[in-house]
């Protein structure tokens, strides 16, 4: 019961912060000036402009009081639709999924590129035994983890499309134009999961029961990969909630500076064009991934970890 009782509390806990996020990005977009009226008439001016913009603001549903459109837009929601986008005139849904599987791809690959990188630097750095590079694997990660992505993203578009001319500048769809464009968020994902792992594989290659199965006969590898790994890895394991969020959250930025399809650009392109449905959608689904994310990970630690005590 005790589990349950834990795993009910963090879906709760979840729940929250879907109707929140979806809250805020409703409210948002009315606090920036302007509307999807204005970005959809075009031509006019004085009183035919106003006059159109009046229609069009009756077509879209936005001149019913604030607090209407926002109780309509979450009942839609909590049924599954998000309503019609005033931009595409297509279901708002259809928009976000047509878009959703290139921004998978991207993610995937950086979370696999980020998870590899990671674990081999922070394994490295107890297995190395130059004392300079040691310290150059320690010094790297919160370089990398500091860096933007965008800064990131235009560093690498420089080198791997104007100079050694690999991929297309704009809207390269290829493998080696995913592979690249997927380093922007593997290096601060991989960058953090190698910065946890290192300190905690130190710290527990310091604890006194290292120091006991040496005495056993137990070489400094074999503790490292059989006793010392499963320790030093349950507080990345944590993490790993928000690596993923912080992953998808850089694929809007990625996608933009490389030109590349996906839900990045349409999340742009939606709010400047102040299209709430397709903008909330978006976010929405985004914080789902983050909440599951962090959802599986809260149900595996202790299971994982059987010294945690759930209640």
């Amino acid at each position: 019961m005790g589990y349950l009782k834990y795993i009910s509390r963090r879906l709760v806990y979840g729940i929250l912060v879907l109707f929140l996020t979806f809250t805020g990005s409703f409210f948002l977009l009315f606090i920036v000036p302007g509307d999807a009226a204005g970005a959809l008439t075009t031509g006019g001016e004085g009183a035919n402009l106003a006059a159109a913009l009046q229609e069009q603001r009756e077509v879209l549903g936005l001149d019913r009081p604030i607090q209407t459109q926002y109780f309509d837009a979450l009942w839609s929601a909590l049924h599954g639709d998000f309503g019609i986008s005033f931009r595409e005139k297509v279901p708002a849904s259809t928009v976000y999924f047509e878009a959703f599987g290139d921004t998978l791809r991207l993610a995937s690959v950086g979370l696999l590129l980020a998870i590899v990188v990671g674990l081999a630097v922070g394994l490295l750095t107890q297995v190395v035994h130059l004392a300079w590079l040691r310290e150059l694997l320690l010094a790297v990660p919160p370089l990398f983890v500091s860096l933007p992505i965008f800064l990131t993203a235009l560093l690498l578009l420089q080198l791997f499309a104007f100079k050694l001319g690999l991929i297309e500048p704009f809207g390269d769809e290829s493998l080696a134009g995913l592979v690249i464009a997927s380093l922007c968020i593997a290096f601060p994902g991989g960058a953090n999961i190698a910065q946890l792992l290192a300190v905690n594989l130190e710290r527990t290659m310091r604890s006194p029961y290292v120091e006991t199965l040496s005495n056993w006969g137990l070489t400094r590898r074999e503790i490292l990969y059989r006793h010392g790994l499963k320790n030093a890895v349950l507080p990345v394991l944590t993490s790993f909630g928000t690596t993923v969020g912080n992953i998808f959250a850089g694929t809007v930025i990625t996608e933009t500076v490389f030109s590349r399809n996906g839900v990045g650009r349409i999340i742009v392109d939606a709010v400047n064009a102040k299209d709430i449905p397709v903008v909330l959608i978006s976010v929405t689904i985004s914080a789902a991934i983050f909440v599951v994310v962090n959802l599986l990970v809260d149900a595996l630690y202790p299971i994982i970890d059987k010294r945690i005590q759930v209640a």
